[in-house]
């Protein structure tokens, strides 16, 4: 039978394995989700990371990620609570490790998504588990940029129940975070034209590609 000890150790390695990951498939890229003539664009930054995984720390942030990142992180370094139990860690963290098939898959696109302790504008989910999104705001409330950021990862499968509205995505672009606009598409629904309000985000010649693509199917 698994000590406490095992069980903190099983968590440990779990998060860096997520860091792996998360570093290698979302941190400095930027995403951009497409449903009708909606958009939205969605950052990773490493900060964030220690959010998703369900365990607290004393470390900052950064320092927590970079730890976990560089196989580091020991299991003095995070703990459980009241707020975040060992069995919600246990549960997120698998999910962590999926994340990215939040970009690469055809997912459900929530608005209005009602928590106990928040409402999330946006959020992204696969019905196995949910990304809600927060607005990219600074200390004082004031909005940095129009991205949005991953701020907290559900996994149940009443996200949809708890919405007020959800909806397909029909087209999901990525770039690295350096690069002004968009050309490359990892997600697209074959029915759906790329709409005009989007234009702008995307290199002009990609965009032209993809329509013509789109005329000769």
């Amino acid at each position: 039978m698994a000590t406490k000890t095992d069980k903190k150790n099983a968590i440990r390695l779990d998060i860096i394995n997520s860091a792996n990951v998360y570093s290698q498939k979302l941190a400095g890229r930027t995403f951009l989700y497409v449903y009708g003539n909606e958009f939205f664009e969605v950052s990773f930054p490493v900060d964030h990371f220690l959010h998703l995984t369900g365990v607290e720390t004393t470390l900052s942030a950064k320092s927590f990620y970079k730890n976990a990142k560089a196989g580091k992180l020991t299991s003095s370094q995070f703990f459980f609570s009241v707020k975040k139990p060992y069995a919600n860690a246990r549960k997120k963290l698998p999910c962590l490790k999926r994340l990215p098939e939040l970009t690469t898959d055809m997912v459900c696109i929530l608005k209005e998504l009602h928590t106990l302790t928040i409402v999330y504008k946006l959020s992204v989910t696969n019905l196995e588990f949910t990304l809600g999104l927060t607005e990219n705001i600074d200390l004082n409330g004031r909005k940095i940029n129009d991205l949005f950021l991953p701020m907290s990862l559900r996994v149940e499968d009443s996200s949809i129940e708890k919405s007020n509205d959800g909806e397909v995505v029909d087209f999901i672009f990525v770039k690295d975070a350096c690069i002004s606009k968009y050309e490359n598409l990892l997600v697209k629904d074959d029915q759906k034209t790329i709409p005009e309000s989007i234009r702008h985000l995307i290199k002009n010649s990609f965009y032209i590609d993809i329509s013509e693509t789109h005329k000769r199917n």
